[in-house]
């Protein structure tokens, strides 16, 4: 992971229509802008489009409004979230973004490899492809793919996949991915790689992280266990730092711009309750000099904000990590292997509190974890440990679905008693696209969660 170099090569730009309603391209050719981007500069806009897609205000700012990391300002445009209410027209630039420009510009650099005969970018694009689709289809389902990114006039309204077709999609991806990776012939030196630096060995790790996450999700745990072994090892993980200036984190830029969030008492709380090390790097002080959270649905603008751990301008958006790996590991062993389940549940939390706070904390960890007997490890401990380890990401709204865990309050003046188990899809593709699934309850489960 490096931080974002400074250079006029990276133009990220936002595209403001449906990444799967395409119009006659001819009609948006710019002249002075050249149409044929080598495939080093397509790289760090693939990366930098994903860290803001997947890291930023329409996914992990709304699922970690739901998970009860955040509380919305009553002032907010999106108050109605907090209430959880989400209408298809508050997701419309997540999934416009996602297919228009990370995606899209994810076929062109796979199909860029090919036609200068490089197996490693042709490996990074589709492990940043697998990427945003994995997190795309956990949050609305049937999603378009087999023919979503031809660009072609032929396809104004592509169909919907399953999910379940998509999942297998996404194993191929990172499948063919590590075969790529692993091959030396015609492998050029990888430029302009904002995450790994050009490091193989990384990119394989990361290959291998998000197959165990999607493996674990299907219910597929000795494959889950197998792909864990080939990720990360302590320290390491798969995310893209930022930097002071032009390219600033989207939870800063937010802040810095409207700033309508507040750290929820929830979150805040479960960290008080045993002063966990990571408080004062996931939340500031309140204007009275302590750490508090906004009752979910209240929006007090009192209680502390984002910290520096998510809300600086060079915090990093993280993808996945060794402490998900050992989480995963610790909740698939614990039924039948329980002094492996506890091992690696402390090896998550420790893992998680030196990536935070920069130290080991060895005193907190024995006092709060380590001393953890084997026969009383609960699935709920795991799930609690990986929701404080997972903040800023969308893994907990995951983990909600799939175990009703962390057990969340009660929300003031809600729609509904508990959180919706999905997005509805966006304005633009029920506008536009006639194939898009409608009159979907937000309390049918997904697939991948029944």
């Amino acid at each position: 992971m490096i931080n974002i170099l400074k250079t006029n090569i990276l133009l990220i730009t936002i595209v403001a229509f449906s990444g799967c309603n395409w119009i006659d391209t001819d009609l948006n050719i710019d002249p002075d802008s050249p149409a044929d981007v080598p495939v080093e500069f397509l790289l760090p806009n693939v990366q930098v489009s994903s860290a803001y897609n997947l890291g930023g205000n329409n996914s992990v700012r709304i699922t970690n409004i739901w998970m009860q990391f955040f509380d919305e300002l009553n002032r907010s445009g999106l108050i109605h979230v907090s209430k959880y209410q989400l209408y298809p027209e508050d997701i419309n630039n997540l999934w416009s973004t996602a297919y228009a420009q990370s995606m899209m510009d994810c076929k062109k650099m796979i199909e860029k490899a090919d036609e200068v005969n490089s197996p490693h970018y042709a490996g990074i694009a589709k492990i940043m492809l697998a990427l945003n689709i994995g997190v795309l289809t956990n949050l609305f389902g049937d999603m378009p793919y087999s023919d979503a990114f031809s660009g072609s006039n032929s396809v104004l309204q592509p169909a919907y996949d399953s999910q379940e077709s998509v999942y297998a999609a996404i194993d191929d991806l990172l499948n063919q991915a590590i075969s790529e990776l692993g091959q030396e012939e015609n492998a050029v030196d990888i430029k302009q790689d904002l995450i790994y630096d050009g490091d193989i060995s990384m990119w394989i790790k990361a290959a291998y992280a998000l197959r165990a996450r999607h493996a674990f999700y299907k219910g597929e745990n000795s494959d889950a266990l197998n792909y864990i072994a080939g990720s990360f090892d302590t320290g390491e993980n798969f995310s893209l730092a930022f930097e002071s200036g032009n390219n600033q984190n989207p939870i800063y830029q937010f802040m810095r711009d409207r700033t309508d969030i507040r750290m929820a008492s929830t979150f805040i709380d479960m960290l008080i309750a045993n002063n966990d090390p990571r408080l004062p790097y996931y939340a500031t002080q309140d204007d009275f000099g302590l750490y508090s959270g906004s009752y979910p649905g209240s929006g007090n603008s009192l209680t502390s904000h984002p910290g520096s751990y998510n809300a600086s301008e060079t915090s990093p958006v993280l993808f996945s990590s060794y402490s998900e790996m050992k989480f995963i590991e610790a909740e698939i062993l614990l039924s039948s292997d329980a002094n492996s389940s506890v091992t690696a549940f402390q090896e998550g939390v420790a893992a998680s509190i030196s990536d935070v706070t920069g130290s080991v904390n060895q005193a907190w960890l024995d006092a709060n974890i380590n001393n953890i007997d084997p026969g009383n490890l609960t699935l709920q401990d795991i799930i609690k440990e990986k929701y404080k380890a997972m903040y800023s990401t969308v893994i907990p709204y995951d983990d909600y679905r799939r175990t009703g865990f962390p057990i969340l309050q009660e929300v003031e003046n809600a729609l509904y008693a508990s959180p919706p188990l999905r997005f509805p899809y966006p304005e633009s593709e029920i506008l536009y696209n006639e194939n898009t699934p409608l009159n979907i309850s937000p309390f049918t489960s997904l697939w991948i969660f029944q």
